[in-house]
């Protein structure tokens, strides 16, 4: 089974986040990590979020055009966008849209035609040969997310060299979601295939309580977060499949963050979190009949948000707290010490 490592390290400011964030020391995610105890305000208009209250939106221009210069800030050269909620995703649109309009990033995606949560990075192959729905830069198939992002890599979109799985419908935080995620999987066979990786999930607390204000802050947000790590998050010759992110943005803070910051005050912060060991689901089906032995698909469990145990430092805690949520994860096959 692969093993998940998580590395978790704070910073004073964005340049020195971004200085750390690519390098910093790797923690196994069975220990118990330390909280970063640094927060960052995000901003629009800052150095894609990560500013702080001694930095300054033209320090952050300053900064990007540097980067450009050194030629860290290239956009990519095409993007492969998935997810495993499917077309049906009341998210998934207005974020693809904001990626090649906001961001202006050649996107091409290829998703499941119906929805896969749960199959972690299942590959499991299709019953017979399917034709591909092809759009206009838009491939919908009947198979896994993971299966997506091979079918895209290797196939329909072979120039790809950074995969965005996302946003999930709901959170992906602590050990056992991650573990069981399609958004993630997605976002982990391409880290196997040696692409730099985001997965995204947008955590509420019912569905379908956000307002649309709630959700293009959120799309905001996210979008700022993933051109952040395609920029900062890889350290320069690091191999990009050693690494990938993943990325929780709580729904029920955005808007409320960005109105903060309107009137200066301290807007949504990003923190960079380790994976939540203790909290997640018990069983996942329930009787309704018990002659027949017929069950039903219900998964149960502590509400994540409502945990008590949650730890400083890890993502259920940041998210739970009304913060973005950065994890940085390793996919290994290496033995436990």
């Amino acid at each position: 089974m692969t093993s998940l490592r998580t590395t978790i390290r704070g910073a004073k400011r964005a340049r020195t986040y971004n200085a750390l964030l690519p390098g910093s020391t790797r923690a196994n995610t069975q220990q118990t990590p330390r909280p970063t105890g640094r927060r960052h305000r995000a901003g629009r208009g800052s150095l894609r979020g990560m500013a702080t209250s001694g930095w300054s939106e033209r320090d952050a221009r300053a900064d990007q055009g540097a980067d450009q210069g050194a030629g860290q800030a290239n956009p990519p050269r095409r993007v492969l966008l998935t997810n495993d909620d499917g077309p049906a995703s009341p998210f998934f649109a207005r974020f693809a849209e904001g990626m090649r309009r906001k961001l202006n990033w050649p996107t091409f995606v290829c998703l499941p035609d119906s929805n896969w949560s749960y199959v972690s990075k299942s590959l499991k192959p299709p019953q017979s040969n399917f034709a591909v729905d092809l759009r206009k830069d838009e491939a919908r198939v009947p198979i896994s997310p993971a299966s997506c992002v091979n079918l895209g890599l290797y196939e329909l979109a072979k120039d790809v060299d950074f995969v965005v799985s996302g946003p999930n419908v709901g959170h992906n935080l602590g050990r056992s979601s991650i573990l069981s995620s399609g958004t993630v999987g997605a976002a982990l066979e391409a880290c196997i295939h040696g692409r730099k990786a985001v997965a995204v999930s947008f955590p509420f607390k019912g569905y379908d309580s956000w307002t649309d204000d709630d959700l293009e802050s959120a799309v905001d947000v996210a979008l700022e977060v993933t051109e952040f790590l395609w920029n900062q998050g890889f350290k320069e010759g690091e191999d990009p499949g050693s690494v990938f992110y993943n990325v929780n943005v709580p729904l029920w803070a955005t808007s409320s963050a960005r109105d903060r910051q309107k009137e200066g005050k301290l807007g949504m912060e990003w923190l960079q979190t380790s994976v939540e060991q203790g909290v997640g689901y018990t069983s996942l089906f329930k009787v309704v009949d018990e002659a027949a032995m017929e069950m039903e698909w219900s998964p149960t469990g502590e509400r994540v948000f409502d945990s008590k145990t949650a730890k400083e430092g890890g993502d259920v805690a940041a998210v739970r707290d009304g913060h973005v949520s950065i994890t940085k994860l390793h996919p290994t096959l290496q033995l436990a010490k």
